[in-house]
């Protein structure tokens, strides 16, 4: 039998894995799809983990120069205006604290842009805590294509075998399994039932180390 390669490597995202926006964007993305008539059904749940380019090319292709910057700009605000201390994953800080101080290589895979990722990392003191940061504005392609993780491997020298990855959209669990990296579900967006069939495991939030440190060997 192969022997599995070890864990070097733990790559997170950033929405619905160390804050939770879910409300902010699930309330913004209604507010502009009732803005521009858009009528689709659970339409905030179908675009998490998608850039901002992404859902604009895919369902305002449409909308003139001027409404697509519109919606740019009202994002840009609303991402700015976040207390992002107020909404981090119970655990996460004491976490990425722990995997640094063992060792671990450490990145985060966002479809947020750098402007979003750097007021947030700010605010929760994580400025340094990451050896790698893979934004929206880093790739072509966002989630659940896979070039931010793998992206994030290659700039941190690993193998995709050797990298752990938390994820809590649909959108970024392919990503990291087409990256061919260990998926590690946080049930924050989807339900814990929902996502073991596609994860190698489920947590609810990074409360309980013990079981984290078991989920990396």
């Amino acid at each position: 039998m192969a022997q599995k390669n070890k864990i070097t490597t733990v790559l997170f995202g950033l929405d619905g894995v160390v804050v939770d926006t879910e409300h902010d964007y699930d309330n913004f993305w209604s507010k502009i799809a009732q803005d521009n008539e858009l009528k689709i059904n659970n339409f905030p749940d179908i675009i998490k983990g998608m850039t901002l380019n992404s859902i604009i090319e895919l369902y305002f292709a449409i909308s003139s120069p001027e409404e697509k910057q519109a919606i740019r700009q009202a994002c840009y605000d609303m991402e700015q205006s976040i207390d992002y201390r107020k909404i981090v994953i119970p655990g996460v800080l004491d976490f990425i604290r722990y995997i640094k101080k063992e060792g671990y290589k450490v990145g985060l895979v966002t479809s947020s842009p750098a402007s979003k990722v750097k007021v947030a990392l700010a605010q929760l003191s994580l400025e340094d805590a990451f050896d790698t940061v893979i934004t929206s504005d880093s790739i072509k392609k966002g989630k659940p294509d896979p070039m931010g993780y793998v992206l994030a491997k290659n700039n941190l020298g690993v193998l995709s075998s050797e990298c752990a990855v938390f994820e809590d959209s649909f959108t970024g669990i392919k990503a990291a399994t087409y990256a061919f990296m260990r998926v590690i579900g946080i049930s924050t967006t989807l339900s814990a039932d929902y996502l073991k069939d596609y994860t190698y495991a489920v947590v609810s939030d990074f409360s309980d180390t013990d079981k984290l440190k078991t989920l990396l060997v």
